[in-house]
């Protein structure tokens, strides 16, 4: 599980020994933040709100044009396409029917000039329900911790990360989605 040793400034000495990566370079911290451990690995968790996309990233994006071949998806300051036929068992015939304003969960599968999305796979495509913003370090930690399986003691609900900073929440209860964010909003980790 994720342990926070300490916070860190650029330039100061990071502990020798395990893997290293995000936010260190050689054996000192590259950016302001919280330097952590997970099993052997140490990396700094920055609490920037900018979004750098990479492949393999699973985001939620608001579809903001549509034709019949491609869709624009705005990924919160970038925006990716993502193919018509890039759904789970699309056809010509069969394609998802997928309109301006919808949210869809997504990965990305190539970069570019434009993140390059797919929607293949269990889970991903159109979101029904609550897509709220939550700042793209507090999603990355969330990945790490414990704290969804803390919440999910007390609530029932399915929950969607996006690394680039937006979450999908979905609960029996309007009410119960709104503690679940305040809960995640709140978190530091």
């Amino acid at each position: 599980m994720l342990s926070k040793i300490r916070n860190v400034l650029p330039g100061d000495e990071v502990p020798s020994g395990g893997s290293r990566s995000l936010g260190i370079h050689g054996n000192r911290a590259s950016v302001v933040g919280s330097l952590c451990r997970v099993s052997n690995h140490l990396f700094v968790v920055s609490k920037t709100n900018r979004y750098q996309p990479c492949i393999d990233d699973i985001v939620i994006g608001k579809v903001v044009l549509t034709s019949q071949d491609m869709h624009k998806v705005d990924l919160g300051g970038t925006v990716g396409a993502l193919p018509s036929l890039s759904f789970t068992n699309a056809t010509k015939r069969n394609k998802p029917e997928v309109s301006k304003g919808d949210h869809l969960l997504c990965k990305i599968v190539r970069m570019g000039t434009e993140p390059l999305l797919t929607c293949v796979g269990e889970g991903f495509g159109k979101l029904k329900g609550a897509v709220l913003p939550l700042s793209p370090w507090k999603v990355r930690l969330l990945y790490l911790s414990d704290t969804l399986s803390i919440v999910g003691k007390k609530y029932r609900f399915r929950i969607a990360l996006g690394l680039n900073g937006f979450v999908w929440i979905d609960a029996e209860k309007d009410t119960d989605v709104r503690d679940i964010y305040h809960y995640l909003l709140h978190e530091d980790g």
